[in-house]
């Protein structure tokens, strides 16, 4: 099989740095890259790999991440060559720049006594790059339990307070190459072996500074700390999720019991909720001929989606509403999971499983909305609420509410006593120059937008701010595009409009001279045969906005991303975006099947 992911690790069971060795290269199987904490959703991956052609540079797929990072399947995680020259000291102190060192049998002598730190270093300055990261190795042969520390990188500590190897992964900083010094202290250390190397990788640098909820591979919403990313199985496969910032103005968005009753009464952990705990609420009406229902004060102005999750008991409609204005509503059928009638406020709904529903109202109104009332009512042929009197047992369950500005929802964002905000993400900094291909290439991304909102949201291929390749969610409704700018001019436009870009689609961009076209869903959708491409040297990097600058970030699930180096075949392209995969359709079936048809004249 030309593409498989080899493993040993406890897949779909996240776990510390160790048990999630991948590697990629059928030829390396004695090989671990060891570069990513957690792991998991890899039967999703193998599936996508395998589809893949080789030619790819790099390939994300929801499977591995670390605090702070998305990182990729392939390349490998590996290292550059060396950096360091004579780095044990058999020339002596050729190719070093150096103040207050002497050579040692067996290394280098750091003499500090009767120094400042600053006047006691070693230096090499050639070939490190500002933001990229590298692997220090040395070995310490004499120490008065005195510290060095790399200046390059804000002072890092390297750990020579006792002997041995050590090892430190570091980010550079400045353009003054390495220089390890002493900071502080009355004493020497001997050093020997010193070796840096560049760590090559195309791992997404990532960023979300504070928590953040998912749907896990079990189907149940989780918690996320601060700086993980998501991988989100909402819609039953992983993806990457990314979403902008968000605030959950609901201030008990769980305990109903601090909620305003109206003739219905509020009984908190009584059901087990989409979280998989027994936090839902029961709401039960009371015997009244009355509205039956909760509401909370919140004022809110412009476009705002009110939210909530529901499961039928032995009532199954409920009606999300704003209370200052009781036309305004919209009802929701959680026995076919269906939105009924409405006004004013759109209505969507989503299944999450175990007769839990999330019950999505969209309103937007020039009035403020000053409370929003959640109702239990029965189907009506108008679609208004129903008053109608309860027996008090009779109920249906509720949890997690959520009232946020924007034009759609987003992931669930827990509340107790405040409102709450989910901080914006961020996922940028992947490759480098050797793993793109300045005159042709493809850039590939089976992705789905979060909602039609006709902004624009990009993923792009960057050399500076001027020279970039991208995906685009355009301004046009349902709009997908291919863009490349060479030098800050157009040099290719195309565009295809989906029929829905909430839903998976898998896109190719191919770019080469005088030959570019679009790739959807397994057709050739747009073309341009007139264009130059880039002049050696130019890409460096892969961002999830537009060139890097961090505008325009493309917010939406990702199910895979690759870069090929080449232009791929109309064949490749086709096979590439195809939405069936007869690879993926046999091995699931667990047989090979050889796909032929015969014609015949009736």
């Amino acid at each position: 099989m030309p593409n498989e992911i080899y493993h040993r690790s406890e897949w779909g069971n996240p776990k510390p740095e160790g048990w999630g060795d991948i590697y990629f290269d059928p030829a390396a199987t004695n090989k671990l890259y060891n570069h990513s904490d957690y792991y998991e959703n890899s039967d999703g991956t193998d599936k996508i790999l395998r589809d893949i052609p080789n030619k790819a540079s790099i390939t994300l797929t929801p499977t591995a991440y670390s605090d702070g990072s998305i990182n990729t399947v392939i390349p490998p995680y590996g290292l550059g060559s060396e950096l360091i020259t004579n780095g044990d000291f058999s020339d002596g102190l050729s190719n070093w720049t150096y103040s207050n060192v002497s050579l040692v049998d067996g290394g280098v002598n750091l003499n500090n006594v009767g120094l400042s730190g600053q006047n006691t270093y070693i230096k090499q300055t050639d070939g490190y790059v500002i933001g990229n990261t590298y692997k220090l190795e040395l070995d310490v042969i004499n120490t008065n339990g005195a510290d060095l520390v790399l200046e390059n990188a804000n002072n890092t500590s390297i750990g020579t307070q006792t002997i041995g190897h050590k090892i430190v992964y570091f980010t550079q900083v400045n353009t003054n190459g390495i220089t390890i010094k002493r900071l502080t202290g009355d004493t020497n250390v001997v050093i020997d072996n010193i070796s840096v190397k560049e760590v090559q990788e195309a791992d997404f640098d990532f960023s979300r500074g504070s928590s953040a909820t998912r749907v896990n591979e079990k189907g149940l919403i989780e918690d996320v700390a601060s700086g993980i990313p998501r991988i989100d199985y909402t819609t039953g496969f992983g993806s990457w999720l990314l979403e902008p910032q968000r605030t959950n103005y609901i201030t008990y968005s769980e305990d109903f019991s601090q909620w305003t009753s109206e003739n219905a009464t509020a009984t908190i952990n009584n059901e087990t909720s989409p979280d998989g705990t027994v936090n839902a609420t029961k709401l039960t009406p009371t015997t009244s001929i009355q509205r039956q229902a909760i509401k909370l004060a919140q004022t809110q102005i412009g476009d705002v989606v009110i939210s909530c999750f529901a499961k039928k008991g032995e009532y199954d409609v409920i009606q999300i509403t704003d209370a200052m204005n009781g036309t305004y509503f919209v009802n929701f059928d959680l026995t076919n999971g269906a939105v009924g009638s409405s006004n004013t406020i759109a209505g969507e709904i989503e299944d999450y499983g175990n007769g839990w529903y999330r019950c999505i109202g969209k309103y937007n109104s020039t009035s403020s909305i000053t409370s929003v009332r959640i109702s239990i009512t029965e189907n009506s042929t108008d679609g208004r609420l129903v008053l109608f009197a309860g027996n008090g047992t009779d109920s249906l369950y509720i949890y997690g509410a959520q009232i946020e500005q924007g034009s759609y929802a987003t992931s669930y964002i827990p509340t107790s006593g405040s409102a709450v905000t989910r901080a914006a993400e961020t996922a940028n900094n992947s490759g480098n120059a050797d793993l793109f291909n300045d005159s042709e290439g493809v850039l590939y991304a089976e992705i789905a937008a979060l909602a039609d909102d006709q902004t624009f949201r990009q993923m792009s291929i960057n050399g500076g701010t001027t020279n970039t390749i991208r995906i685009i969610y355009g301004t046009t409704s349902n709009q997908i595009r291919g863009f490349l700018q060479v030098g800050g001019s157009t040099k290719a436009d195309l565009s295809y409009i989906s029929s829905d870009i909430t839903k998976n689609t898998k896109i190719a961009f191919k770019y080469k001279e005088n030959d570019f076209a679009l790739w959807v869903d397994g057709f050739e959708q747009d073309t341009d045969d007139n264009g130059i491409t880039f002049s050696s040297g130019t890409l460096n990097s892969f961002d999830f906005n537009d060139n890097g600058a961090g505008g325009s970030p493309f917010y939406g699930k990702t199910k895979e991303l690759a870069v090929f180096k080449e232009a791929l075949t109309d064949a490749e392209l086709e096979s590439l975006t195809s939405r069936i995969s007869f690879t993926e359709m046999a091995t699931d079936l667990e047989y090979t099947v050889e796909w032929a048809y015969t014609t015949r004249h009736l």
